[in-house]
């Protein structure tokens, strides 16, 4: 998972400032409100990726005993309070 999450990561970095830089040079010969698409485009990437990230669902996410000590200290605040 991490090697395909850095693979993406790398291919972002190489095409993002061309692809990015085209886009910005298209919005700027679109008369009125160019700067509107490049801000639409951008949008509606960061938007599907937020969108996306809710799909990733594993059990084995988490390292064992993760958030185990929350329920400890949640324990024991309770036991001092009677």
């Amino acid at each position: 998972m991490n090697g395909l999450a850095q693979s993406l990561s790398a291919a972002g970095r190489a095409a993002g400032p061309f692809l990015s830089g085209g886009l910005f040079t298209i919005a700027t010969r679109v008369k009125p409100k160019g700067e509107a698409l490049a801000f639409g485009v951008f949008g509606g990437v960061a938007f599907l990726g937020f969108l996306l990230s809710f799909g990733i669902r594993s059990p084995n996410l988490e390292a064992e005993g993760w958030g185990e000590e929350d329920e400890d200290s949640d324990k024991s605040d309770d036991e001092d309070e009677h």
